[in-house]
């Protein structure tokens, strides 16, 4: 998905705002870290720049090739 400019400007000032109130909040460091990692790959989404699941899919695919001279 790729969203227009103009809104990815206020997004990203959105995105770190809520990262900061993540910072600040009580979360333990393995819940805050989940918090922000998901929240950018969403922003990364909206901007065409992520796709769900991808990294996964590459792996899979990887090890599913057979090694050369086998």
């Amino acid at each position: 998905m790729k969203t227009q400019s103009k809104y990815l400007d206020e997004i990203n000032r959105l995105l770190a705002d809520y990262l900061l109130e993540i910072e600040k909040s009580d979360l333990k460091p393995l819940s805050a870290q989940v918090y922000q990692v998901q929240s950018k790959n969403f922003v990364r989404w909206i901007n065409g720049e992520f796709t769900p699941g991808e990294v996964k899919k590459a792996k899979r695919l990887n090890q599913e090739k057979p090694e050369k001279g086998s």
